[in-house]
């Protein structure tokens, strides 16, 4: 059964979030498309920030005990879920924003990426009703493991692994930008403030990345791991049987296994955290003067439409986000993870290359091509 502090603790989680995503700017797809389109690896640096600090932090927390090795998100590995996150990659490019980004732009009043968000809740269900009665047995079972692996449960101390890993990272990075370059860079993340910084409208990446991590590290040890479309899936589930009866969601196997735990077809605490991640991320955009209603043109409505269905029953597939994989699946060093962040990271690419000879012009800007 659920509690009302479970409930207040996951919208403290939620508005954190919120406003450290729409401060930051962050969006995984940005990370890799703007490198590839203008050599940008700016929110790149933040996403390897925010990588490193989940790592350690898991690591910590293992070791001392705050969580177990079965509180890890682990999940059966295999080439599902490589498929699932290059199919993943390629939605959110067409979409124009990774799960964290559409919601946090949502919260800022992109309408934008209300009818992505839509779209993909709409997949997630359509993915459930694909699952049962056929993929399960002509493309997961074939594909997958019988169960999840994580790197932690080899027989070292939780911490070498982490620290091993975020070691490499840093000799990578002086070695590439020198040790002056690279203090140099922490201090501009801790420096980048200009007056009232509530009021300010972006903050440093790496900085707000850092405090992403720290907080999904705390919330890891006190909550829960960190998950933005396994909620979204539910929230479809709860949307369909106030439609069509309870019975829609327990006859479906897949939606059935969603709500394992749950003592209804409600919304629980994780549900309680997304949506909470929309008001945060407003929250910080009244108060630095950027929240505006914003109509997207005709002629996107199809990108948001179809970026965001194919990200739904992508998400399902790989399975979760980017935010759930770079985050909880890193954290845990899941090999489920690794291999679907491989895809996504695979599908922007190909999006970005191959699909859209132009990604920024098309989903760049949006505050001066979108109407008020």
């Amino acid at each position: 059964m659920f509690t009302i502090e479970m409930f207040v603790l996951a919208a403290a989680f939620g508005l954190t979030y919120g406003f450290l995503l729409q401060k930051a700017d962050f969006c995984f797809v940005a990370s890799v498309r703007d490198f590839i389109s203008v050599g940008d690896s700016r929110t790149g640096k933040g996403v390897l920030v925010l990588m490193a600090t989940a790592l350690v932090g898991w690591g910590v927390v293992l070791t001392f005990g705050f969580a177990s090795l079965d509180e890890l998100w682990t999940v059966p590995f295999g080439l599902s879920n490589l498929i699932g996150g290059l199919l993943f990659g390629i939605g959110m490019t067409i979409a124009g924003s990774c799960a964290s980004g559409a919601l946090y732009r949502s919260g800022m009043g992109y309408v934008h990426f209300w009818i992505v968000i839509a779209a993909m809740i709409t997949g997630n269900l359509l993915f459930s009703f694909i699952y049962d009665p056929w993929a399960i047995d002509y493309f997961f079972e074939p594909l997958a493991t019988d169960g999840g692996y994580s790197l932690y449960e080899m027989n070292t101390p939780f911490l070498i692994l982490p620290l091993v890993i975020v070691g490499i990272m840093l000799l990578l990075t002086i070695k590439r930008f020198g040790v002056s370059g690279f203090l140099q860079g922490v201090k501009d993340s801790l420096t980048d403030w200009q007056g009232n910084p509530f009021k300010q409208q972006h903050w440093d990446v790496r900085f707000c990345a850092f405090l992403m991590g720290i907080t999904a590290t705390i919330q890891f040890a006190t909550f829960s791991n960190i998950s933005v479309t396994g909620p979204e899936t539910r929230m479809g589930g709860v949307i369909l049987g106030s439609i069509f009866g309870e019975d829609a969601v327990y006859n479906n196997m897949y939606l059935n296994e969603m709500f394992a735990g749950y003592p209804s077809v409600g919304l629980g605490p994780e549900e309680t955290l997304v949506i909470f991640i929309l008001v945060g991320a407003m929250i910080s955009a009244l108060l630095s003067g950027s929240f505006k209603i914003r109509f997207p043109k005709a002629k996107r409505l199809p990108y948001a439409i179809g970026g965001g269905l194919l990200m739904g029953v992508a998400s399902r597939m790989a399975p979760g986000c980017n935010i759930a994989n770079v985050i909880a699946g890193v954290g845990g060093m899941s090999i489920a993870s690794f291999i679907a962040i491989i895809g996504m990271a695979l599908g922007v690419f190909i999006a970005t290359a191959y699909i859209f000879k132009m990604p920024l012009l098309l989903f760049h800007n949006f505050d001066d091509e979108e109407t008020a």
